[in-house]
């Protein structure tokens, strides 16, 4: 079988993708882009045959069947576009594009082609995703009519200084170094980063947005001074369900996702530093309270040495595996501008003071269904569980 070609671009968050697709059996990687030498050499330690190179251009000579592009959020769109005109197939990191804007040039442009795109979102590859999609199927928590997301990632390291070294403002003062950049994500709206929130929840509830309202925090952090501490966006689907996603990014805490379903003759919640899902279904009596469902980010049986709790691999095979089955990917084109362009709508909503925004369909035909889960499989069987017990040492 012939073997996917894969240029990888950018190798900060690319080297994840260097390793994943060299795992992928039916893929390989023939090059790398990077400006940075400090990060080429860490490419070339893992991987001494793949070629190297500074441009972009470069690694487009060496015709790579696609390209993986991981430059910053700013930057992404233009590399899609760029990657997608010289005849490759593209999976980008999140968020994919910046502005609606630049949303509807990379559909353009993937029409105008006719070459596949797919969003390198993690986070719907969570194994627990898969049972409650099940659950949601089976009725077990009855109509899910809201549902939440929290994005809880202390970033403070938000300049740049020599070969890509990221440092705190305060680190820049204390060591005297006056030509750090301020880096893309410095100044990125929180919200504008919920694709690994609201992706998951739309693929469970094969659900899209239609519209947004949001708010910010305040601007205390010092360390982030070009972002609010935080935001939270209010969104109505087009089922009519609630969705609430919460992002801060400059509030000192450990990192965490958070996701919740709220459904008419039940509930189901997961909380990443617990690692277990806890389920409340039609079944249970109130009196009897959550079961543990022990799932978490990856199967058990998953290789989770590879990046994010085992879910990374998982876009790379996916993509591999449908570009040379010729089949759609799991996350295109249109699935990327429903987890991303209602981040950036809320971001807008937020500026005007919490006014609501309709978020449109960037398709060029009515929504059917989700790609998603023709490619990622639902369990057949139920795992174990047992009644939630709460801690029972309280400090006071």
């Amino acid at each position: 079988m012939k073997k996917l070609r894969v240029g990888i671009l950018g190798l900060g968050r690319g080297y994840s993708h260097l390793r994943n697709f060299t795992h992928i059996e039916d893929a390989e990687v023939i090059g790398c882009a990077d400006r940075v030498e400090r990060l080429r050499n860490r490419a070339k330690e893992f991987s001494p045959d793949v070629p190297l190179v500074e441009e972009f251009d470069e690694l487009l000579a060496m015709e790579p069947d696609a390209i993986a592009v991981a430059t910053n959020g700013r930057m992404q769109a233009r590399h899609t576009i760029q990657a997608l005109k010289a005849g490759c197939h593209v999976i980008s990191e999140v968020p994919g594009c910046f502005t609606v804007e630049e949303a509807h040039h990379i559909v353009a442009a993937v029409q105008a082609t006719g070459l596949q795109y797919m969003l390198a979102e993690n986070s719907s590859f969570l194994d627990f995703l898969r049972y409650w999609r099940k659950w949601v199927l089976d009725g077990r928590m009855g109509a899910i009519s809201m549902a939440e997301g929290e994005y809880l990632h202390y970033l403070p390291q938000t300049m740049i200084a020599a070969e890509n070294t990221r440092m705190t403002p305060a680190q820049c003062k204390e060591q005297g170094i006056t030509d750090a950049v301020p880096c893309w994500r410095a100044d990125q709206p929180p919200i504008q980063y919920l694709t690994h929130d609201l992706g998951p929840l739309l693929e469970v509830l094969d659900d899209r947005v239609v519209s947004v309202v949001c708010r910010e925090g305040p601007w205390w952090q010092d360390q982030t001074p070009l972002r609010s501490d935080g935001q939270i966006a209010l969104l109505q689907t087009a089922a009519g369900r609630l969705i609430k996603i919460t992002v801060t990014l400059s509030t000192r805490r450990p990192g965490a996702h958070n996701y919740r379903l709220f459904g008419t003759g039940g509930s189901a919640e997961w909380y990443s530093h617990e690692g277990f899902c806890r389920l409340f279904d039609s079944e249970r009596e109130e009196r009897e309270g959550w079961e543990v469902v022990p799932i978490g980010t990856a199967a058990p049986d998953a290789d989770k040495t590879v990046g994010h709790g085992g879910t990374d691999i998982w876009t790379a095979y996916y993509f591999t595996k449908a570009i040379l089955e010729g089949r759609s990917v799991p996350i295109d084109v249109y699935r990327m501008c429903d987890y991303t362009v209602p981040g950036i709508l809320a971001a807008r909503s937020a500026e005007l003071g919490g006014q609501p925004i309709t978020v449109p369909d960037i398709r060029t035909a009515p929504r059917e269904t989700s790609e998603f889960w023709n490619h990622v499989p639902i369990p057949e069987s139920e795992p174990e569980r047992w009644k939630y017990e709460a801690p029972s040492q309280v400090i006071y």
